[in-house]
């Protein structure tokens, strides 16, 4: 885990299709975007993280005790705790900036890893430091659910201030992209 004396980096994390969906229309994951590869490097991440920011049905689906997690959810006024996790915190950001989320929780420096969903994604947009995007360049979603609401995760990113800085390819036809915020 990382400490928190050194600042705040927002960095998104994200598997997509050739066309940009994050998973099919009802919410789950197709077999074709799970890589081990890229399952590695989001999990190294996720150790190195402070705080995981994610959606709420992501939350469900892939319950994880061990880290501490911030869930966006409608369902909730400002935050509360999860009764069945201790480590994890509902939150209704509203129009909150993520630095005051980040006050309220006590949390002033370190990693913060931002996993999704579409709405949690476009709402740290603004704010990323850094975005490493994974790309299965073979295959397509149609009428699956975007990463990014506005477009394709590569135009939103280059559209909010992000550049790449650097390229892999991290499997067979399974790109990495990391991107980073221009200071």
């Amino acid at each position: 885990m990382t400490s928190n004396t050194s600042p705040i980096v927002i960095e998104g994390h994200a598997i997509v299709s050739a066309d940009g969906m994050i998973a099919s229309a009802d919410g789950s994951m197709p077999q074709a975007l799970r890589n081990d590869a890229d399952w590695r490097i989001f999990q190294a991440a996720l150790d190195r993280a402070t705080l995981v920011v994610l959606g709420r049905l992501g939350h469900l689906r892939h319950p994880n005790p061990g880290r501490r997690r911030l869930v966006f959810t409608r369902g909730v006024e400002g935050l509360q705790p999860d009764a069945s996790d201790p480590l994890a915190t509902y939150c209704n950001p509203g129009n909150a900036a993520p630095s005051v989320l980040f006050d309220q929780l006590g949390i002033s420096g370190g990693l913060i890893a931002v996993t999704g969903g579409t709405g949690v994604f476009d709402y740290f947009l603004p704010h990323y430091d850094r975005f490493a995007l994974a790309e299965v360049h073979e295959f397509t979603l149609l009428g699956g659910t975007p990463c990014f609401a506005g477009g394709h995760p590569r135009t939103m990113l280059a559209a909010s201030g992000l550049r790449p800085t650097g390229f892999e390819m991290i499997d067979e036809g399974v790109s990495l992209t990391q991107w980073q915020r221009e200071r």
